[in-house]
């Protein structure tokens, strides 16, 4: 075990306790300008990021058409769409 992964200890019950819970230290890419994040987290938000705004820019931003084609419940999307802040894209003429 190394040093970022918590300690599990019986509870005595037979189920094991985490104690002191900490995360494990995020993959990067060095080497580029940025560091970039590869952690599964950060590809399931952008994949979640882009079918909403899919789905939103196929219905018009109708959000109860959106939810039926990401086949989600309308309160799920919306807040999804709160959690990851994403506003309709300001046309410019």
């Amino acid at each position: 075990m190394n040093d970022t992964e918590p300690k599990i200890e019986s509870n005595g019950n037979g189920y094991g306790v985490r104690s002191a819970w900490q995360p494990k230290p995020r993959l990067m890419v060095a080497g580029t300008e940025h560091a970039v994040d590869l952690s599964l987290r950060s590809f399931r938000n952008e994949a979640e990021v882009h079918a909403i705004n899919c789905a939103l820019g196929q219905t018009g931003w109708n959000r109860k058409r959106a939810a039926k084609l990401l086949s989600i419940s309308y309160r799920s999307l919306l807040y999804k769409i709160r959690q990851h802040n994403i506003a309709p894209s300001v046309q410019r003429s």
